[in-house]
């Protein structure tokens, strides 16, 4: 599985790489030229998933724009820097990477396939390779960090409130909506509620009727919606559900977007998670948070005296 994600994330270094004809230049950094190219590319990484190139308005492809260029403006500048503090990859650790990819491959010839295809010669490959390397050696030497378990103690105690769970219903939902489209759909929302209330006042079971009259997704489920604290229901159900009792129905509610009915099965007291049970996420948080402002820190230094022309 890490060479998977290694392979996925070296990939997409070598789309930011490929080599192009250096026709037009998006900016220069202390003397060296990032090419409307690579910028193209590096575009092409920062596009969500979501999007298509039909729905890509010039707003959005100016801001993907901005980002990408400042993310090549960045990797410059740490890899120049890496380099003036001596930070070197050899032929050998170049070697190593090459061979971890071959194998993941499947052969030295088909990763050859691979990279010539995206536009790399082999000496070219290796120089990407090159540059990633010294990347990570100058994360590990001046922006990782290492957090002991006496420290994420010490921020536990101090900062406990935020570990604490908020009270939370387990509930059943009912939701029928109402059509805006249908000239008529607030009166057939408003039958199809009246229906489903008759049944449950009748003795039917909740996730019956939730899956025989919701148009809500749960509604796959009989309903449930599992354990939520406020903030996750429409405002006029939260209100009552979380004033209701354990095991109780409630009448309708009428809301702007349709009529609900909410049964809570359970409730849950705000809760103090302790150390053991948020130590990992906390180490894991933490440690993300620091070496952002670490590498955040040293590219601000690196910033005050480059010179970069966009």
């Amino acid at each position: 599985m890490k060479i998977v994600f290694f392979v996925m994330g070296l990939y997409g270094l070598l789309m930011a790489q490929a080599p192009s004809l250096p026709e037009a230049t998006a900016a220069i950094v202390n003397g060296i030229a990032i090419t409307d190219d690579e910028l193209n590319k590096e575009i092409g990484k920062e596009l969500p998933r979501t999007y298509y190139h039909a729905t890509l308005n010039d707003e959005k492809l100016s801001k993907l724009k901005k980002k990408a260029l400042q993310s090549l403006i960045e990797k410059t500048l740490l890899y120049q820097y890496a380099r003036s503090q001596n930070i070197k990859v050899t032929d050998d650790e170049i070697d190593d990477v090459m061979g971890t990819l071959a194998e993941a491959y499947g052969s030295k010839n088909t990763l050859e396939k691979a990279f010539r295809q995206l536009g790399f010669t082999p000496k070219s490959f290796r120089k990407a390779i090159e540059k990633d390397e010294v990347l990570k050696k100058l994360y590990t030497k001046e922006i990782e960090v290492h957090i002991d378990e006496s420290e994420l103690k010490r921020y536990y105690d101090t900062n406990r409130y935020k570990f604490k769970e908020p009270e939370k219903i387990r509930v059943r939902l009912i939701h029928v909506r109402n059509d805006p489209k249908d000239p008529k759909g607030k009166q057939k929302a408003k039958a199809a509620i009246d229906a489903a209330y008759k049944e449950l006042k009748e003795g039917a079971d909740f996730a019956d009727v939730a899956a025989k009259y919701s148009t809500a997704m749960s509604r796959i489920k009989g309903g449930d919606m599992g354990y939520l604290h406020k903030g996750r229901l429409d405002a006029a159900v939260e209100e009552k559900a979380f004033a209701m009792d354990v095991n109780t129905t409630s009448d309708i509610i009428e809301d702007t977007i349709g009529y609900f009915i909410v049964k809570v099965e359970d409730k849950l007291e705000p809760n103090q998670l302790s150390f053991e049970q948020v130590k990992k996420s906390l180490k894991k948080d933490l440690k993300k948070r620091r070496e952002k402002e670490r590498k955040a820190a040293l590219l601000k230094k690196l910033m005050a005296t480059a010179v970069i022309v966009k």
